[in-house]
């Protein structure tokens, strides 16, 4: 991939889990990489090209990361899982899905179906975690897999931002009791 697209991504990316997608521009972008404006729009033309790029990046860091953690056990996955998100806590950011959700009624369709297909790329890999650990033994819980995986993001999901609003370590004692099951 050009580094310069990359560069432009990643950015992105992080303004998107520090400040929002709405509230960023390209203008954030190019004074921090020291380009014009006209470069990003090269790459991407519409803001919304942009945010579907880092959704898409995503998606592709989170399949590289399950698929490294697939010689491990349930658990251990599950606590990888669980901790993933850990080197945000001091940045203050959320997941890039809690960053978006806010704001998804506002943003263009074709970024809602990108966050909806990463979502439910998350909550189906957890539902079948979950699932396999639970049939296994592994795991024990009441709740379908599903639920439980619904539980499970959502609350790691809301843990993140209210870290970042309280700077507090809930996002912690979320992870530690989830970690019990």
């Amino acid at each position: 991939m050009n580094d310069t697209r990359s560069e432009i991504i990643r950015l992105a990316n992080e303004l998107i889990r520090s400040v929002g997608y709405n509230v960023f521009s390209y203008a954030d972008i190019s004074k921090q990489l020291n380009i014009k404006n006209a470069a990003i729009h090269y790459y991407f033309p519409a803001k919304s090209d942009l945010g579907i790029a880092v959704i898409k990046e995503n998606q592709s860091l989170f399949l590289e990361k399950t698929e490294q953690w697939v010689k491990l056990g349930y658990r251990q996955q599950y606590k990888k899982y669980i901790t993933m998100h850990d080197s945000f806590i001091k940045t203050h950011w959320t997941c890039i899905v809690g960053s978006l959700a806010p704001a998804f009624d506002t943003l263009p369709e074709n970024m809602q179906k990108e966050l909806q297909k990463l979502v439910n790329m998350i909550l189906d890999w957890l539902t079948d975690l979950l699932s396999k650990g639970k049939e296994s033994k592994v795991f024990d819980f009441k709740e379908t897999p599903r639920t439980r995986a619904n539980m499970t993001h959502s609350a790691l999901l809301s843990s993140l931002q209210m870290n970042k609003v309280l700077r507090n370590d809930i996002y912690k004692s979320i992870q530690e009791g989830l970690l019990i099951i």
